[in-house]
């Protein structure tokens, strides 16, 4: 009910094509239930050789007489017990009620219906083609009002999700994945926004014809109507016990949507090592696996969705038979009681029958539709589900309350006591601790190196500083204030941070290089690119500055996309840089000139550069050198201490000192 009430929400600005969808849904159902009241006419003219006008005549002349004579009766004093005299008196009020809606059908109706026999019948079958004519208009008005709603309204909810899950942190990113988010974003919402428009016309106006038949056929006889609605409740039942199984077997299926987005989205993001390696059988069956399970998942959907019609119909035809057939043998014995029971003011006539079967039966066609429609709402509602689920999702790092001014760095950076351990989706198997007791203090305007091998935690600790993750205890202070206490937005606005995977967006290369400062201009952009060395080759693109560089920047080298990452980080003019294994991805060639940009931005600020083979071309850049290893510094120095100090250091040195690009 929360999540409706939400969904509700964001189709409240649109409350005035809402409503004017809803008088459609009036119209459909009033011009439906007249279509099938037309039956008692046509029944009249064709089958028992009677013209419209002496109907009217003969019904008004009973009514007054059946008034006469009961209420002779009542006055008379005959009918001794209090049953009888009821009986009497509702005879008369039910009389009455005929006499008054003849007398206005004689004077506003009657004088436009033809005395001819067919010509009435041909007037009358006119009058039901335009009346199926104009309700088709009311349907067509109906879905497009409701269509334009829906994707408004859907646009809206993926917006507010996308919007929400930019502010989590990036663990809780992680925790679906690209492809999950995708899921949640495309699929999910596309079934939520299915299900809206679905409740929007169909679910509004397929009652609305149901109720109004039946309003009708309550006014044809309400004891044998209320005699099928018996069932009613039952196929209420019915639905909510099925609507329960789809609901949870929906959201298994949209769980298993996700699993094969990430097997597309994991096969073409490395489509390189997989054809490089002969990987595509595996891929085939990380695939054929996925698609199964959706398969399974879908077939369960698919065997509660095909009980509901099937069961719902048989059950509106049994709501319909518990009417027709008491009111078929009142016809054919000419009574008004069965068993003793009264169940018409008087003996029903074919007329009476055929309209009575003709408004229940046309009950028959809205649940039909509504048990067809039943299973998309339910999906749409795991849907809404998944997706309102992401948009609650509270960030792992949280904005506080007061947060302090954010002076540029100019003093220190302290890493006091750190322990962190990544996130766990179970919460009884916490994972091991990434970083054990790290403290490390850092002056302004020092170059620091953090040395380790793969997974010593090097790229963890780093990732604290502009709180990518909040460590599980301990702080870390800039110039002496927590960085818990700014505002990630202040805070993240004085970091830069070039990686080794560098993202460029599909966009311009004056855009890409902006990302690092949205104000800058045109001179300030090809200031940074100077300074980057990436000029060059821009000059050489085919548009310059103004050349999209492709998803991912595809469309450059390995050193072109490095080179307009730093330009980046310039443009921002941050107080603290970090380098995350900036050029394990370049040739020798680029990473001098990146070597060579790095010496003279780094002055006047701190700079961390990450790496697990420090080169000798980072040696000359560098103050100071952290060695980490299993998630604990192991030692501190410069590259002289620390060659004869410590092994792991000797060994990482090594390492880069004989490797192709240092002996370059």
């Amino acid at each position: 009910m929360e999540n409706i009430s939400r969904i509700a929400e964001y189709l409240w600005p649109y409350r005035k094509r809402f409503v004017a969808s809803v008088v459609c849904a009036i119209a459909i159902a009033a011009l439906w239930c007249l279509n099938i009241s037309a039956i008692a006419p046509v029944v009249k003219v064709l089958f028992e050789n009677d013209s419209l006008h002496a109907f009217v005549d003969n019904t008004i002349e009973e009514a007054e007489e059946e008034i006469r004579l009961k209420t002779e009766l009542l006055d008379s004093g005959t009918l001794e017990t209090l049953d009888r005299q009821a009986r009497a008196q509702d005879k008369i009020v039910s009389a009455t009620y005929t006499l008054q809606t003849y007398k206005l059908v004689q004077e506003h109706i009657m004088p436009y219906v033809p005395q001819d026999r067919f010509n009435a019948l041909m007037a009358m079958l006119g009058l039901m083609l335009l009346g199926t004519s104009v309700k088709c208009v009311f349907v067509v008005i109906q879905e497009i009002l409701m269509g334009g709603i829906v994707q408004r309204a859907g646009n809206d909810i993926r917006r507010d999700c996308f919007v929400q899950t930019q502010k989590l942190d990036v663990q809780s990113i992680a925790t679906d994945g690209t492809s999950g988010l995708l899921s949640r974003m495309t699929n999910d919402i596309t079934e939520l926004t299915g299900a809206v428009g679905l409740f929007g016309t169909k679910l509004i106006r397929e009652p609305l014809k149901a109720l109004g038949c039946v309003g009708v056929a309550f006014y044809v006889n309400w004891r044998l109507t209320l005699l099928s609605l018996l069932f009613v409740p039952l196929i209420g039942f019915m639905l909510a016990k099925f609507g329960k199984r789809l609901k949870k077997a929906a959201k298994n299926t949209l769980q298993s949507v996700a699993a094969i987005y990430d097997c597309i989205s994991e096969t073409f993001d490395s489509y390189r090592v997989v054809t490089a390696f002969g990987g595509q059988q595996r891929q085939q069956e990380k695939f054929e696996v996925a698609n199964n399970q959706f398969y399974d998942k879908m077939l369960k959907c698919i065997r509660v969705n095909a009980l509901i019609r099937p069961s719902s119909e048989v059950l509106g035809t049994i709501t319909v038979l518990f009417a027709f057939i008491p009111g078929a043998y009142m016809v054919l014995r000419q009574t008004d009681s069965i068993f003793g029971i009264q169940l018409a003011p008087k003996a029903m006539t074919m007329t009476q029958l055929m309209l009575l079967y003709g408004l229940l039966a046309g009950t028959l066609d809205p649940l039909k539709k509504l048990s067809n429609v039943f299973g998309q709402v339910k999906r749409g509602l795991a849907g809404a589900d998944r997706a309102f689920e992401l948009m609650d999702r509270e960030s792992l790092v949280a904005e506080p309350l007061e947060p302090k001014p954010f002076v540029r760095h100019n003093e220190s950076i302290r890493f006091n006591d750190l322990s962190f351990r990544y996130h766990s989706v179970d919460a009884k198997e916490p994972r091991d601790l990434a970083l054990r007791g790290v403290s490390l203090d850092v002056k302004f305007g020092e170059r620091i190196a953090v040395v380790g091998s793969n997974g010593s935690g090097k790229s963890t600790l780093l990732n604290l500083l502009p709180r990518f993750m909040d460590p599980e205890s301990g702080h870390i202070m800039i110039d002496g204030v927590d960085v818990a206490d700014y505002s990630i937005a202040d805070l993240r606005s004085q970091v830069g941070i070039v990686s080794q995977e560098t993202m460029l967006f599909d966009d311009t290369v004056s855009e890409n290089i902006k990302y690092g400062s949205f104000d800058a201009t045109p001179e300030q952009v090809e200031s940074a690119a100077t300074q980057a060395h990436a000029l060059s080759f821009i000059r050489q693109l085919p548009e310059g500055f103004d050349t999209v560089v492709g998803v991912g920047g595809r469309r450059l080298s390995g050193g072109q996309r490095q080179r307009l990452s730093l330009a980046r980080a310039i443009i921002r003019d941050p107080s603290i840089l970090i380098l995350d294994e900036a050029t394990s991805a370049v040739d020798a060639q680029s990473e001098d000139l990146i070597h060579g940009v790095l010496k003279k931005f780094a002055e006047g600020r701190t700079v961390f550069i990450i790496t697990h083979v420090l080169s000798n071309t980072f040696l000359d850049l560098v103050d100071r050198i952290v060695v980490m290893d299993e998630g604990q510094i192991t030692a501190i120095g410069t590259h002289e201490e620390l060659i004869g100090s410590c092994e792991i250091y000797r060994r990482l040195t090594q390492a880069g000192i004989n490797s192709p690009r240092a002996a370059a």
